[in-house]
C-alpha cells in the first residue's frame, strides 16, 4: 500500500516527498470538464484531486497539514507549487506537479466543536512529473 505524499516545488523525486500524516481520503484524480473529439478522443482537461479530513485533532495538527503543502506562511500564502503522489483515474499512484490551494474558512475548513473539521486541500493544475 501506498502513501500519499507531498513536497514544495515542482519535479520533486518521489524519494524526497513527505508522507503526509496524517493520511487524507481522496477520491483521486478529476477532471474540470471532459470533452470528446469528432474521431471519438477523450479530452480530460483541469485535472485536480482534493484531499481531505474530517477531522483534525488540534490547530497544530491542521498548520503542520498546510506546512506539507507551503501553505502555512505569514502574511498569508494562498497557493504555492508542489509534487503529490496521489491516486489518479484508475486508482494507482501517480508523481504529478500542481498548485496547492490554501482552504477557504467555512467552505474548505470549519471550526466546529473545538476543532478543524471537514478539511479539503485542493490540488490544482495537475501535470504528470517528469
Amino acid at each position: 500500500m501506498s502513501d500519499y505524499r507531498v513536497a514544495d516545488g515542482h519535479d520533486v523525486i518521489l524519494g524526497s516527498l513527505t508522507v503526509i500524516d496524517p493520511q487524507p481520503r481522496s477520491e483521486g484524480v478529476k477532471a474540470t470538464r471532459r470533452s470528446y473529439g469528432a474521431g471519438g478522443a477523450v479530452y480530460d482537461e483541469g485535472r485536480y484531486v482534493e484531499l481531505e479530513w474530517s477531522a483534525v485533532a488540534t490547530k497544530t495538527q491542521y498548520t503542520t497539514i498546510l506546512a506539507y503543502f507551503g501553505l502555512n506562511g505569514l502574511p498569508l500564502t494562498y497557493t504555492n507549487d508542489v509534487t503529490v503522489y496521489v491516486r489518479d483515474e484508475l486508482f494507482g499512484y501517480i508523481r504529478m506537479n500542481g498548485t496547492a490551494v490554501l482552504p477557504e474558512v467555512g467552505r474548505d475548513v470549519r471550526w466546529r466543536n473545538y476543532f478543524p473539521r471537514d478539511v479539503v486541500i485542493l490540488v490544482k493544475n495537475l501535470v504528470n512529473s517528469s
